[in-house]
């Protein structure tokens, strides 16, 4: 059994070691040499706003649940699972109440150790688990004995999904457990195998090796009703008579959801999300109609007077707290960057001829993160698309889905249907990257309508579901494109948008992407004004590098049978787009040509590259030479 000490140092680059349960029981004993835990717990009591003293002086965070190591990506992977959970009882406001706790976290047999916590103002009593059908919980995220275990304790290996539920049930249950002996409440919190703490100091820990593991059954543990509503109704006899204008029923009510459930507004989605205290495991879900049913049931059968209504009033008003999922992420790399260059590097996972790939990827991620930062105050939208061409099964699906982060997957979208303008114009505010998947299919008159003009929207006007009237919306949803054929762009004045990239192989995609340091790093470049927009320069570039991947009318290319540019008038002639179109005419016949009328053979010539155009007073002329 080995914790892990995570220490990310000021440049941000991420320094990892492990030590046994018993060093590191030993280790906590002293402080560092130039006192940091005491300085820091000196400033815990002067200042609640730790994040910039934690970002000048930065500490070890423990990991004890598991052993992790670093992928090539400094991203943590779990080693092996430790069996551990950690129960954390703060708001101690004396050396007796903290003693109080640490000899009664002693009485149970499945406490392995216990001590004074980062904060000297809390106990964290770490506590041995085991899934009731395994000997002893030895987990490997390779699913393989670890070197050097021995069969007898090597029990049975998962995955860290799996080591995670596990976790998770394991906090709950050894919760429910030493609550009951405990003086102080166990800090409420969802744990997984991924929970951490400051580094700790505490002169007299204790540890008990022989400790037992508490059997963590599959099955959530079930919470008493009786037990709730006795706390729901001491819940409303001690607020009564603060609360004389609101009536017991409602106090009832909500006492009794708040207990069950935890509430958020998601503010992007714009609807009510929970979770069932019941259930740790579970996800956040939005409280559809089916759910606040559910709900009103349970508030019924503990004996509350409510209904559908009542229950409706209060998961969907403006009491519970907002939540900004882009926004919290986004704010939470702040500052967080390692000096390294993690975009491009992603774009390097992309084989390509594309000399120029790495820098238009790098500028388009940039545009991405700025859409999600906007108002509908914006001028511009994110008008460039990457465009990832090349045969099916090189993983270029993948590599779109795995630019978001986990917290952010819900803003990921790759069936949108083009056809169905108020669905597309709906995602462009809810979603956060839209893949146009099979680009190939999207016929040339919605790429060369609908599609240029949403590309170029900074916000959109769409009425929500069941709303009166019709209301302005942010754009937050980038775009990104796959196809499986070459020649795909159908409109050449738009294709200045397509970021396009010929794979040469499949895209690497077996190690995730360090998302944090990716994020991190767009915040600093934004941060310092880094251009997150193509000026005219790169325009040009994107034009004359997209003319291989364009759609070619026959038209266009009858003319590149019998004429060819030319650069000056001794090579070459003046000829308009009808004499131009009359002469096609005369040696494939008319039947051939498509455009068939010379007003749009003329707009296909002016954007063949190379072509020397001018106007005289009888219209347009090019500079062209008869092959």
């Amino acid at each position: 059994m080995k914790f892990t000490l995570v220490l990310r140092d000021k440049k941000n680059a991420l320094k990892l070691s492990t030590k046994s349960i018993e060093s590191f029981v030993e280790r906590i004993k002293h402080d560092t040499k130039d006192g940091a835990v005491a300085r820091r717990r000196k400033q815990l009591c002067i200042d609640d706003y730790m994040e910039s003293y934690d970002r000048q002086y930065p500490s070890h965070m423990i990991y004890p649940s598991a052993e992790f190591e670093k992928d090539e990506n400094d991203n943590l992977r779990m080693k092996a699972f430790n069996g551990v959970v950690a129960l954390t009882i703060d708001g101690l406001e004396s050396q007796t109440e903290i003693d109080a706790v640490k000899q009664a976290a002693q009485i149970l047999h499945y406490t392995l150790a216990s001590f004074v916590g980062p904060s000297d103002k809390e106990v964290i009593i770490l506590v041995k688990v085991a899934k009731a059908d395994a000997a002893y919980p030895k987990i490997s995220a390779t699913s393989s004995p670890i070197s050097g275990t021995s069969a007898e304790t090597s029990g049975t290996y998962l995955d860290e999904e799996e080591a995670d539920m596990l976790c998770r049930e394991g906090h709950r249950m050894a919760t429910a457990i030493y609550q009951g002996i405990l003086p102080r409440s166990i800090r409420q919190e969802t744990y997984s195998v991924r929970s951490c703490f400051h580094m700790p100091l505490d002169a007299q820990p204790y540890l008990n090796m022989k400790a037992l593991a508490l059997p963590v059954s599959a099955k959530p543990l079930n919470v008493s009703p009786m037990v709730s509503q006795i706390q729901v109704v001491n819940s409303i006899e001690a607020t009564d008579d603060e609360s004389q204008t609101v009536s017991r029923e409602t106090h009832q009510l909500m006492d009794f959801l708040n207990a069950h459930y935890l509430f958020r507004y998601n503010t992007i989605m714009g609807y009510t999300e929970y979770k069932d205290n019941e259930y740790k495991y579970m996800d956040w879900a939005p409280v559809d109609d089916r759910t606040l049913k559910g709900m009103t049931m349970k508030v019924r059968l503990a004996g509350i007077n409510a209904h559908d209504n009542d229950v409706r009033r209060y998961v969907q008003s403006n009491m519970i707290r907002p939540y900004n999922p882009i926004g919290d992420y986004l704010w939470a790399q702040y500052d967080k960057w390692d000096g390294k260059d993690h975009i491009r590097k992603l774009a390097r996972t992309v084989p390509t001829k594309n000399p120029y790939w790495e820098d238009w990827f790098y500028t388009w991620f940039l545009g991405m993160v700025r859409q999600w930062q906007v108002t509908n105050l914006a001028k511009y939208g994110n008008q460039a698309v990457p465009l990832l061409i090349s045969t099916q099964g090189w993983n270029k699906t993948t590599f779109c889905e795995q630019l978001l982060p986990p917290e952010l997957s819900f803003g990921y979208i790759g069936n949108l249907q083009m056809d169905d303008k108020k669905q597309v114009l709906q995602q462009m505010a809810q979603m956060l990257l839209i893949n146009l998947d099979e680009f190939n299919q999207i016929s040339p008159r919605i790429q060369q309508g609908f599609l240029k003009n949403i590309i170029t929207l900074s916000s959109v006007k769409i009425k929500r579901p069941y709303g009166r009237h019709v209301e302005d919306f942010p754009r937050r949803a980038s775009f990104i494109a796959t196809t499986n054929q070459a020649d795909v762009l159908a409109d050449p004045s738009g294709s200045r948008r397509f970021l396009s990239v010929e794979l040469t192989g499949p895209i690497k995609v077996s190690t995730p992407p360090n998302h944090e340091q990716l994020y991190a790093q767009a915040m600093h470049a934004l941060h310092q004004h880094e251009p997150y927009y193509f000026g005219p320069e790169e325009t040009k570039q994107i034009l004359e590098w997209n003319q291989r991947f364009t759609v070619k009318t026959a038209a266009e290319q009858f003319f590149f049978d019998y004429f060819e540019p030319a650069t000056n008038e001794m090579e070459g002639e003046w000829m308009t787009p009808t004499a131009i179109f009359n002469h096609l005419k005369e040696k494939v016949g008319i039947s051939l040509l498509k455009p068939a009328n010379v007003s749009a053979f003329g707009r296909k010539l002016s954007h063949i590259p190379g072509l020397i155009k001018d106007e005289i007073h009888k219209g347009s002329v090019y500079l062209v030479k008869k092959k």
